[in-house]
Formats: structure tokens, C-alpha cells, sequence
């Protein structure tokens, strides 16, 4: 091969390299803008994400339970045991009264009915585990809001109206009737349970 034609390839290999570079340029200034375009866009950020399943209806003991607090006389059965959410305005100062009644409802979901679900499984001969009796009673423990704000709006409606301080009896006169649902929803709970069922 001649010198002349050495450098004829040598020159069409420089040509086809600097082409080649050149698109390689082009395709990154593409890119580089396309990453700007992606940039400059709104970004969605999720921060945290929060489920409720206090809201859930269940129809069967079958996968998640809901155990719910039926006010009284209003029957028995496992199909009426959701709380339906209360859409009224109670008024206000409201947290005046929620508070303390929620601290008596708490007290006696952690010292008084565990040892009442204990006797009502006695009582149906039953047997449950410990952790499904604290699934149970967490689970009516975040039904109970509901039950306080239906019996506060049940007052609300019969007249009663805040004073703005505390109200001792009322608190207790609420405290007893959502401790009455508690039992009886645990009572229908347990005496409607199926054989075999005992266990989550």
C-alpha cells in the first residue's frame, strides 16, 4: 500500500470517527435538555400514607374483623355490629367533655375488659388467645370515638349545652353507656363466634 493511499483510508477513518462523534454530541445535548425538561418539572412527593380500617364493614369473621359498638337495643346480630359515622355538629367546647370521657373509656379497655372478655368466654366456652383479645379490644377502641360523639350529639339534641368546664355527670353518664356497648358488643361478639372460629 502507498503512502498516498494510506493516508486516503487514514483521512475517511478520521471522517467517519468525527461524524460518529459529532452525532455521538448531538444525541447528548438531547439528553442533556430532555434531563432539564424532567427537572424543571412539579414533583409529586408523598409523604406518608395512613390507612383506616376503623372504616371498613366486614360481613363475615373471614380475613380482617371490625368489631363494632352497637348502641343499646338495637339487636344482636354479627351484620350490626359497624358504626356508622355520626355526621352532626356537636357543639362546642367539645374537646372539654371527649377528653375525660376518653381517658374512663381507655382506663377500662386496659384494666376492666379484658378481665369482662375473659368471663364472657367462660360464659359461651370459648377460648381465645391473648393476642386476639387485644385485636379485639384495640379494635373497639377505635370505634369509640364515634359512640362518645354520638351520645355527646344524643345531649346536644335534648338541650344540653356546654358550660365551657367540665361536666362530671355527663362525663360519667356517657363513660357508663359506652362502657354498656362495649360489653354488649363483646357479649354478641363472643356468643355469636363460631365453633372452631376461636382463633384469628
Amino acid at each position: 500500500m502507498s503512502l498516498y493511499e494510506y493516508f486516503v483510508k487514514l483521512h475517511r477513518y478520521v471522517s467517519w470517527q468525527t461524524k460518529k462523534i459529532q452525532a455521538l454530541e448531538q444525541r447528548l445535548h438531547l439528553l442533556e435538555a430532555r434531563l432539564r425538561e424532567i427537572e424543571a418539572q412539579p414533583r409529586t412527593s408523598i409523604e406518608r400514607i395512613e390507612y383506616k380500617f376503623d372504616q371498613l364493614k366486614v360481613e363475615t369473621l373471614e380475613g380482617t374483623l371490625n368489631i363494632g359498638i352497637a348502641p343499646p337495643g338495637a339487636g344482636g346480630t354479627i351484620e350490626d355490629f359497624a358504626v356508622e359515622p355520626v355526621k352532626t355538629v356537636i357543639p362546642k367546647p367539645e374537646p372539654v367533655l371527649m377528653r375525660p370521657i376518653q381517658e374512663k373509656v381507655a382506663a377500662y379497655l386496659n384494666k376492666e375488659a379484658p378481665e369482662t372478655l375473659k368471663q364472657l368466654e367462660r360464659q359461651y366456652g370459648r377460648r381465645l388467645d391473648d393476642t386476639y383479645r387485644q385485636f379485639i379490644l384495640q379494635d373497639i377502641a377505635r370505634q369509640t370515638d364515634d359512640r362518645i360523639h354520638f351520645y355527646l350529639q344524643e345531649k346536644a339534641n335534648q338541650g344540653y349545652v356546654p358550660s365551657g368546664g367540665r361536666d362530671e355527670a355527663v362525663e360519667n353518664e356517657i363513660f357508663q353507656k359506652v362502657k354498656a356497648d362495649i360489653e354488649q358488643s363483646l357479649d354478641a361478639f363472643l356468643k355469636h363466634l363460631p365453633t372452631g372460629g376461636e382463633e384469628p
